[in-house]
């Protein structure tokens, strides 16, 4: 029996060695990596620009699609060279920060709906499509063959791609990139975008014009450098005095020259703000800095809430808890008439910021974490260990709608058990009064609070007959709900001019008007309540108030000074 020839590997033609399966699967890794990344920073930068909610509308969707759609491609089109697909991948991506710059600065004419459709398309989609195309290829190096040869085989693969990509993006958006920020606060998105471009160029080598693209970039895009922010924003009497990516977005602080006040800013949407206390009006009687919203002084009124016959309680022995801070109006105003102050507040920067900028008083407790699971803890501790509040202040508002969990019941009757027996809350609540949402979250409130509240607007309602009849903002508005802990009319002392702390607006705006109540709802509409488990079902009534929201915001600053970010 002749011996059994062993069969060599022979070398390609081209004389190019096949990587082996390993590589190819660390390669498959990486490009599933990167491309995961790319749809969160493209959120990322949307959000300063149309708010994390719009941004985010059908973005999941479009992901799955995208990816589909790159597998399929390469289904029914295999190209002779698929390196070249990774090499443009990556060329393209470090053109990303000069191309999503450009578009934003058609914002305004693009639209809350239009913008960021196709700015996701151009700065996400269009690289997640031809990623997925690589990695199909990848795909049918490391299995059989005969077996891809079917649509069945391509189905296998399409599943296996999709669900680990978004497994690995949602991974990435929910965990890695949050957590990631803080920690480097130097990279922001527009630099990780960078990072991901060159990362492509090291799988697909395109040294030559990565480098020179990626100097276009830094040379070309202001949100690199604040100083070349500046340089824009001047021209429109603006300037960037802060600016920081925090666990809750984009954060920064704003300053106008015209008119002399400062901003708090998230994402697309205000915090607070201040008129500035300048010479000119020292001269004029002013002492203190003035907010530039009316809703934060009449908070304030918490301490005016008479409770007799019970007797009122002096402010150095009276403990007050804020949910929410913003640039710290009403926190400010009780830490200032020396009641003990604990102010809950889920992003870090938010706190810096309003000290550095705002003038908060240090003198206070902070606790910077989700107030839902603390207030939850707190709550179920035993309650002779239990700390007690007589003001609760719950003021939240982030990415153009309220944040629905702080407002169902559950998290309701928790902060109802913080409150002394004769403890008083005010909230703030803004949204549209025609929407079922808005009076379904008016009674939750209400009803968990044993009915015993007052509900007031923060302005005099417009005469509507300039408005046009599809204008969809005329709706939206600020509402405060004051409440007590035991039974008996909501009705308010007089204030006296102590109450005001020198402030001109505290003294127009703090107490709250006759004429600026506004009825609970009735009737079928205000019998239901927001449930912990029902938040999800009011996604798309949130989606809408944050597009009116959008709208609202677009008039109050000008589109350069929401773009240049």
């Amino acid at each position: 029996m002749a011996p059994k020839k062993h069969r060599t590997k022979q070398p390609r033609p081209d004389g190019i060695v096949p990587p082996s399966k390993a590589m190819l699967s660390l390669r498959a890794a990486a490009v599933l990596l990167l491309a995961a990344a790319t749809s969160p920073l493209s959120q990322l930068t949307l959000a300063p620009v149309y708010g994390s909610i719009p941004a985010s509308i059908n973005h999941a969707t479009m992901i799955t699609v995208s990816i589909l759609t790159g597998i399929f491609l390469r289904f029914f089109y295999k190209t002779n060279s698929p390196h070249s697909v990774g090499r443009l991948v990556a060329i393209w991506m470090s053109c990303m920060p000069v191309v999503q710059n450009a578009i934003s600065r058609y914002s305004g004419e693009l639209g809350i709906v239009r913008g960021p459709i196709i700015n996701g398309l151009i700065t996400c989609h269009s690289i997640l499509i031809p990623s997925a195309y690589v990695l199909a290829e990848l795909w049918e190096k490391l299995s059989a063959r005969t077996f891809l040869d079917r649509p069945f085989g391509y189905l296998a693969g399409a599943v296996m791609i999709t669900v680990s990509f978004r497994m690995l993006e949602t991974f990435l958006s929910t965990a890695a990139l949050p957590s990631l920020r803080p920690t480097i606060p130097s990279l922001d998105p527009i630099s990780m975008q960078l990072i991901v471009s060159v990362a492509y160029s090291l799988l697909y080598p395109t040294y030559i014009a990565l480098l020179s693209i990626a100097a276009l970039a830094a040379y070309h895009n202001p949100h690199l450098s604040p100083s070349t922010i500046n340089t824009h924003l001047r021209a429109h009497n603006w300037t960037l005095l802060d600016r920081a990516w925090s666990n809750t977005g984009y954060i920064s602080v704003l300053e106008s020259s015209t008119n002399q006040y400062r901003l708090l800013r998230a994402d697309h949407s205000l915090l607070g703000g201040e008129w500035l206390l300048t010479p000119s009006r020292k001269l004029q009687g002013w002492q203190v800095p003035e907010s530039i919203y009316a809703v934060f002084s009449i908070l304030e009124s918490v301490r005016l809430i008479d409770l007799s016959p019970a007797p009122p309680i002096p402010d150095r022995s009276a403990s007050a808890l804020g949910i929410g801070l913003g640039i710290g109006t009403a926190p400010s105003a009780l830490i200032t008439h020396g009641i003990h102050t604990t102010i809950v507040e889920l992003d870090p920067v938010v706190h810096a910021f309003a000290t550095k900028y705002f003038a908060l008083p240090p003198n206070h407790t902070a606790i910077l974490q989700d107030a839902v699971s603390w207030v939850h803890h707190t709550s179920s501790s035993q309650p002779d260990h239990r700390k007690k509040y007589d003001y609760i202040i719950h003021d939240v508002f982030t990415g153009g709608a309220e944040p629905l969990p702080l407002f169902t019941t559950s998290f309701l009757s928790s902060l109802r058990s913080l409150l002394t027996p004769n403890g008083v809350i005010a909230l703030n609540y803004a949204g549209d009064l025609s929407l079922p949402l808005t009076r379904l979250v008016l009674h939750t409130i209400s009803k968990t609070f044993s009915h015993q509240c007052k509900l007031y607007r923060d302005s005099p309602l417009e005469s509507k007959s300039h408005l046009n009849a599809n204008d969809t903002e005329e709706d939206f508005l600020n509402m405060v709900v004051f409440c007590r802990n035991s039974p008996g009319e909501i009705r308010f002392r007089k204030p006296v001019k102590g109450d005001f702390v020198g402030s001109r607006t505290r003294e127009a705006y703090m107490l709250p008007k006759k004429e600026l109540e506004i009825e609970f709802p009735k009737g079928e509409e205000g019998k239901g309540v927001l449930e912990e488990g029902e938040v999800g079902m009011w996604e798309g009534q949130q989606q809408e108030s944050a597009m009116r929201h959008w709208g609202i915001m677009r008039k109050v600053l000008p589109g350069v000074v929401w773009e240049l970010w």
